[in-house]
C-alpha cells in the first residue's frame, strides 16, 4: 500500500507534522465531513457544534463519546476522532482506523481517547456513522510500536481500530485497541 505508519518517535508536533504528511500522501478520494467547514481551526472541547455532529464514536464504559472526522487534515483530531485516509469507513466493511489524543483534553471532556488503556476484552464500542450505529465487541488491545504498519492494513472482515499514544503523556509507542462488528 506505500503508507508509512503516521505516528513517528518524535515529540507531539513533529508526530502531527509526520502524520499530516502521510495523509497528504494518500491517493485523494472524495472524503465527507459536511460539519468541518463550519468550524473555526481550533474549537474548544465543550463547542455546542461538536455535540450536533452525528458521526461518533462511543464507549460507554469509558465515558468516551467523541465526534469523528473523515477529512485529509490531521488538525481535526483536536476536535475528536480522525479515520485515517485510506482506510475504511463503518460502511465498507473492512478496517476503520480511528486516531485520537489522549491528552488534549482530560476528562470529564469525553472527545479523547484518554482512558483507552482501562478498556478490557469483551467492551462494547459503538461507532454512529452516516445514521446507522455500528457496534463492535473489543477483541484485542495491545502496545505497539511507531513502525508496526500492519494495525492500519485492511481487513476481510468489518473490524474497527482505535489508536492513540502511550504510555499517557508520552509518544513512545501506540495503544491499539481492535474491535470486531457484532
Amino acid at each position: 500500500m506505500g503508507l508509512a505508519f503516521p505516528f513517528l518517535p518524535f515529540g507531539f508536533s513533529e508526530d502531527l507534522d509526520a502524520l499530516q504528511q502521510l495523509a497528504d500522501a494518500v491517493p485523494t478520494t472524495p472524503l465527507i465531513s459536511p460539519a468541518s467547514a463550519s468550524f473555526t481551526s481550533t474549537p474548544l472541547p465543550f463547542d455546542p457544534e461538536l455535540k450536533q455532529i452525528k458521526n461518533r464514536l462511543s464507549i460507554a464504559i469509558l465515558k468516551i463519546n467523541m465526534p469523528v472526522f473523515e477529512s485529509k487534515s490531521a488538525s481535526v483530531l483536536s476536535k475528536g476522532g480522525w479515520i485515517f485516509p485510506g482506510t475504511s469507513t463503518p460502511d465498507q466493511g473492512s478496517n476503520t482506523v480511528i486516531f485520537g489524543h489522549r491528552f488534549r483534553y482530560l476528562p470529564p471532556i469525553s472527545n479523547t481517547f484518554y482512558h483507552l488503556d482501562k478498556i478490557k476484552i469483551g467492551d462494547e464500542i459503538k461507532l454512529a456513522w452516516k445514521g446507522t450505529t455500528y457496534r463492535y465487541r473489543v477483541t484485542e488491545t495491545k502496545i505497539i510500536e511507531p513502525t508496526d504498519f500492519s494495525v492500519i492494513a485492511p481487513s476481510s472482515t468489518p473490524i474497527v481500530t482505535l489508536i492513540t499514544c502511550a504510555p499517557l503523556f508520552s509518544t513512545k509507542q501506540r495503544l491499539v485497541v481492535v474491535g470486531e462488528l457484532i
